[in-house]
């Protein structure tokens, strides 16, 4: 396979991430080492040493407890990361030639896999294609890997060989078709696996693509578009307006929702939430909070639409009057009044024009503070945000719909959360019979 992947322009580097120990990060190192050419495992590494290790055997590079090490090492993550782009993969270095120092170009061009525990670092992780694994669940029964070479192993690598033997003038120069969501990044990434794909045909390209789509996040557009959709719904509480930068800073409080680190480990920012909201049809305009300066925002009527096509049965604080000042903007009679086309004082500060907007601990609204007996942040019962400990008990995703489950069945011990699709492995993987189902 390193002979497919050495004529593309990119090379595919592969991020085996686990939220914790024991999820099965070396057993794929290892699998991976039997099945690959000029491989073996790497504990610990240092930048010189990569380099050189590079250029004198062109290995598939795998490292293990890649936590443990490169994250906070600069130079050996510029190096990983120079070895993506065939036409930059290389570093240059100051070496002694016959008692004379010289400079000297090594090549950082060669498969990879890191394996990692949490992220890999953001640069890294761009780059990469990124497969998350998971413990396995109490009582589920697979075949322990026997962690060392064997015929199954060498039949596979004999095979692998001679497939891209018959194939590498084909994948010399490959340039698939890719899937429309993929950003440009994402597209380099999965060019070589997706021309690999096209030769294998049959279904081959279609799971490529579906793959492409999932392992890079764009395949839950849609459901974490509906997340946002609820999440924005429980941070407007009363509120009928609500600034851009006020709500930005409520939905990435909460370190367990997605929204804290959206992208490659940074918060969610407002062009990304107009993105995200551009499929609803919700688009930001000029808000004027009580209390607050104006600004860019949302008002609580374009969202109506939504929630209830997408989110219905979802509890929504009524909005309270007396809670604050009513917010005075200039109008023609000088009352105060106002209509969704208006002129905004040139004295008020526009919050489009000001990052640094005026809002309350936990990125509250100063005008909507409340008295803590209310509940924490000033929120009531009510109005606080689902809790994102919910997660499913089989693949332990936080998103999608999940039902409740009483486990052991008949006897409320626990209650637990499924997916619908979740359902039927969790019993399997419990060892219940049919009829209990």
């Amino acid at each position: 396979m390193s002979q497919t992947y050495l004529k593309s322009d990119h090379f595919n580097g592969g991020g085996s991430v686990s939220p914790t120990h024991r999820c099965g990060k070396t057993s794929t190192m290892i699998v991976l080492q039997y099945l690959t050419p000029r491989s073996e495992i790497s504990n610990n590494i240092t930048g010189p040493a990569l380099f050189r290790y590079i250029e004198q055997a062109h290995p598939t590079l795998l490292i293990d407890e890649a936590d443990s090490f490169v994250r906070d090492n600069e130079e050996l993550r510029g190096i990983l990361n120079s070895g993506h782009t065939k036409a930059s993969a290389y570093v240059r270095r100051t070496v002694e030639v016959n008692g004379e120092h010289t400079t000297r170009r090594f090549s950082t061009w060669t498969p990879k896999a890191v394996a990692t525990i949490r992220g890999l670092a953001v640069t890294l992780e761009d780059r990469a294609v990124t497969l998350m694994l998971q413990r396995k669940p109490p009582g589920k029964k697979v075949e322990r890997l026997r962690r060392r070479d064997n015929k199954e192993f060498a039949d596979l690598r004999s095979q692998a060989k001679r497939w891209a033997a018959d194939n590498f003038d084909k994948l010399t120069d490959p340039d698939p078709e890719t899937p429309e969501q993929l950003n440009d990044r994402a597209a380099d990434n999965w060019r070589p696996l997706l021309a690999i794909a096209e030769l294998a045909g049959g279904e081959w390209p279609k799971l490529a693509r579906e793959a492409a789509c999932l392992l890079s996040g764009e395949a839950h557009t849609d459901a974490m578009g509906i997340e946002l959709l609820k999440d924005i719904r429980a941070a407007f509480g009363a509120d009928q307006e609500i600034r851009s930068a006020d709500l930005i800073a409520k939905l990435t409080a909460d370190p367990e929702r997605p929204w804290a680190e959206w992208k490659h480990g940074r918060p969610l920012s407002q062009k990304q939430l107009g993105s995200l909201l551009k499929p609803f049809c919700i688009i930001s305009t000029t808000v004027h909070p009580p209390g607050l300066a104006h600004g860019k925002g949302y008002r609580r009527g374009d969202f109506t639409v939504a929630w209830d096509a997408y989110c219905p049965g979802q509890n929504t604080p009524l909005p309270q009057s007396g809670t604050s000042e009513a917010c005075k903007r200039a109008s023609a009679d000088e009352m105060g009044t106002s209509s969704d086309f208006r002129s905004v004082r040139e004295d008020i500060p526009h919050g489009s024009k000001n990052g640094n907007l005026s809002y309350s601990h936990a990125g509250l609204h100063a005008c909507t503070d409340r008295n803590a007996e209310n509940g924490a942040n000033g929120q009531t019962d009510q109005e606080r945000p689902p809790s994102s400990d919910h997660r499913c008990d089989y693949c332990g995703g936080q998103f999608g719909d999940m039902r409740p489950w009483d486990w052991p069945p008949g006897r409320p011990i626990r209650e637990i959360l499924l997916h619908e699709w979740c359902e039927a492995p969790w019993y399997d993987s419990n060892g219940l019979p049919e009829g209990v189902r």
